[in-house]
């Protein structure tokens, strides 16, 4: 059983310390700036506030519950209400409270936690849920197989949770009656008020659903959904906070829709029993494989038609898993940045230059670069002309070529940086360093003695190019062959990251970095 514990006053400043002085907090009231300043006098209260009030009378404190909502603008034209999220401002007070609560439901909650749940934990990210996904997919394509899957829509998940359920979920997984108590004081009688610049609205209750922008909100969201994810037997999920993905891979074309409807079914009951309001007429579907005719498959009560291409937690995704458009989109959002830059750049010093470049145009290529760094080489010529342009723009050097830019700035190409990303995602794996690794879908080498030299990993057998050799699981080990071995005993990460900075895959064996011959065909000639 689970109980909120008594804690000591190292750990109540320790939380103290780790508050965020550039957060605001609600209006009026204490910054965590003066929390912090003041942290001597202030640990003694807290300590007081949670061992007498939250863990023997087992009662949230009423004042810590009131919220400034600002509304955030997320997608679409302005004037539409329905267009922007609402975040809570929490007084910082509370924000040292929730930790020391969130630190021990996670240290009783995670084993009970789906594998699949990837929002709001550590060491899991958007990467992590599309690359299961888009890894079996091409698995499955590089030997004749399909895949299909459906994106489905959640309306304003974080407002519609049911209180009761909750806590009726909580005791489930085994929470005592005291810390039930004090979950369900947490949640409710707490009121909220709209704060635009210094003007703000009347006071009103909230009712359902958990704060946005609380400590604690996304870890009591993912104990809601989580036994969701234990319904659906014919599929595995996608899925990152609200966006819940049944995705399926199968020989059979028709088994993956029949699969894609059942667990559609299953999951949209599951919704209407959980209070959640699931738009069943603006859900996805995508469907990959070697097929002739247009696919649809009965989503609830409405026929749905299979598309060419869906944008699944901010990357686009084609039924072909090329990932031309995704980026294209990235380079057009990039040139158009340079651009803006470059009519600035007579008013800026070297150091903003390279600042507002790094942040403005490189960073475009950081989100999700495992995903789709298996791109065209038309795409990649397109992206180092792009990088190229930046450098030239920082350096005032219209003379050297890219390569010596690249030295000059002390960096890689964005081929290269996506290497050291995977490279680093592959110590992690070997050293057992993160909960999430590569360990899925690559195989250990186990076999025979254990050698100075011998590779880590097995490249397994593949038929295709785009769904074979351009995957992690084939390409993953050929690169981990390629890192110099003092790298590779590196005795931590952060060491492997500064030893890596160093090292410039040159001979990488991958699509994009092979030269072509006429008559002959891509080739290495690094090798």
């Amino acid at each position: 059983m689970f109980t909120f514990s008594e804690v000591s006053i190292a750990e109540i400043e320790n939380e103290i310390t780790a508050l965020n002085a550039s957060k605001v907090g609600t209006f009026k009231n204490i910054p965590a700036k003066l929390v912090k300043q003041t942290s001597d006098i202030c640990s003694r209260v807290f300590l007081d506030i949670w061992n007498q009030e939250i863990v023997e009378q087992n009662v949230f404190p009423s004042k810590l519950k009131k919220a400034d909502i600002t509304p955030i603008h997320k997608k679409e034209e302005t004037t539409s209400v329905n267009n922007f999220r609402p975040v809570s401002i929490l007084p910082s007070v509370s924000k040292v409270l929730e930790r020391i609560m969130k630190k021990q439901l996670l240290s009783y909650i995670n084993q009970f936690l789906s594998s699949s749940l990837c929002g709001y934990r550590k060491g899991f990210n958007t990467q992590t849920a599309l690359l299961a996904l888009i890894e079996k997919w091409k698995l499955t394509l590089d030997q004749n197989g399909y895949a299909g899957a459906v994106l489905m829509d959640l309306s304003k998940a974080f407002d519609t949770i049911n209180h009761e359920l909750l806590v009726a979920k909580l005791h489930a997984y085994g929470f005592d009656i005291n810390s039930l108590h004090v979950i369900m004081s947490y949640l409710t009688d707490r009121w909220q008020r709209v704060k635009i610049d210094t003007t703000v609205s009347s006071w009103k209750e909230l009712l359902q659903g958990v704060p946005q922008g609380s400590v604690l909100g996304p870890i009591l969201f993912n104990i809601y959904i989580n036994d969701l994810f234990f319904l659906l037997k014919e599929t595995d999920v996608c899925n990152f906070a609200d966006d819940t993905t049944p995705y399926i891979c199968d020989e059979s074309l028709e088994n993956v829709i029949n699969k894609l409807e059942h667990d559609s079914c299953l999951a949209i009951e599951w919704f209407e029993n959980n209070y959640m309001k699931m738009n069943t007429e603006k859900c996805h579907l995508l469907i990959s494989g070697n097929k002739h005719e247009q696919i649809w498959a009965k989503i609830g009560e409405h026929k749905i038609w299979e598309e060419n291409k869906v944008k699944l937690l901010g990357v686009t995704i084609d039924s072909k898993l090329r990932f031309n458009e995704h980026v294209t989109n990235l380079c057009n959002k990039a040139n158009r940045k340079l651009t803006a830059l470059i009519r600035l750049v007579k008013f800026l010093s070297f150091e903003k230059k390279r600042i507002l470049v790094k942040a403005f145009v490189e960073s475009q290529f950081k989100y999700c670069p495992l995903v789709w760094m298996f791109h065209s080489r038309t795409l990649n010529k397109r992206i180092n002309r792009l990088h190229e342009r930046a450098l030239r723009l920082i350096y005032n050097d219209y003379e050297s070529d890219f390569d010596d830019l690249l030295a000059k700035d002390g960096s890689f190409c964005v081929h290269h940086n996506n290497l050291h990303a995977l490279v680093i995602e592959i110590y992690k794996t070997v050293h057992g360093i993160t909960e999430v690794n590569l360990s899925s879908f690559l195989e250990k080498n186990s076999d025979g003695p254990i050698l100075r030299g011998k590779s880590d990993f097995k490249v397994p057998h593949v038929k295709t190019v785009y769904n074979g050799e351009n995957s992690i699981r084939y390409l993953g080990p050929l690169i981990w062959n390629y890192v110099p071995l003092h790298i590779k005993e590196s005795n931590s990460l952060e060491e492997f990251k500064k030893k890596l900075k160093l090292w410039k895959p040159a001979e990488c064996p991958c699509r994009l970095c092979k030269n072509y011959v006429n008559g002959i065909g891509f080739i290495n000639t690094t090798l």
